[in-house]
């Protein structure tokens, strides 16, 4: 089984840390309060209940 490596994002309404995993260790993360067409992303929803999106570039 594949580790996959963990990184703290923060939610761009409140700041609340949530932790993701993430399929390399070089990829850069882009943040952002809305869902895009396209794009590998994740859909997180903070400790607040704000859904946010996390695109791996």
């Amino acid at each position: 089984m594949q580790v996959q490596e963990t990184r703290e994002v923060a939610c761009p309404q409140c700041g609340e840390h949530s932790t993701i995993p993430v399929p390399e260790g070089d990829v850069e993360l882009k943040i952002s309060p809305y869902v895009a067409a396209f794009g590998d992303h994740t859909e997180l929803e903070c400790s607040n209940e704000h859904t946010f999106w996390v695109y791996y570039c």
